[in-house]
């Protein structure tokens, strides 16, 4: 869980948008950022519904998804990659990187100095001009590691806490183990 004054940060940058670029700041848009804001585990489409829906009276998934979409283009909201092509969302913009687990879908945030000072190539590819990077790493947290069989995984709920958990502590010492 983020704290309040996150919460109250991203609100605000998106009122300036708004108000900046000329867009009504809806309570659709203020409610799906809000829920956002609020987590760190890197929510779906469909989670951060779940969320809205019960504050937002008559919100569609649709309104969702395109909520989400217009906040990762104003910028407020990244898109994370996703291995099994579900996107995830996350309210920090600020350049990090990703842990996902291939066994329980979990996403954590990856905060490793060195990855963040890698000496990149030059991309000189079809007049490419690179903006910005974050790297995506895959593979198995400790509870998916532990499982024997590998089509044995365990979605949601307390192992997805667990999981989560587990990705966490192997990135607060630097790279994950």
């Amino acid at each position: 869980m983020r704290t309040t004054e996150f919460i109250e940060k991203k609100t605000r940058e998106l009122e300036g948008l708004c108000r900046s670029q000329g867009i009504a700041l809806t309570v659709q848009r203020r409610s799906v950022l809000e829920a956002l804001a609020a987590r760190t585990d890197h929510p779906t489409a469909d989670q951060v519904y779940d969320a809205v829906k019960g504050v937002v009276k008559g919100v569609s998934r649709t309104t969702v998804y395109r909520v989400l979409e217009a906040l990762v283009q104003l910028g407020v909201v990244v898109k994370v990659s996703s291995p099994r092509a579900r996107a995830r969302f996350d309210a920090n913009v600020v350049r990090h990187h990703h842990l996902v687990c291939l066994g329980c879908d979990a996403v954590a945030d990856c905060h490793d100095e060195r990855l963040s000072g890698l000496d990149l190539p030059r991309i000189d590819q079809d007049g490419f001009a690179m903006k910005d990077y974050s790297l995506t790493i895959t593979g198995y947290c400790a509870a998916c590691s532990g499982n024997k069989d590998p089509s044995i995984t365990h979605k949601g709920g307390k192992d997805e806490e667990m999981a989560l958990h587990d990705l966490r502590l192997h990135t607060r010492g630097g790279a994950p183990s």
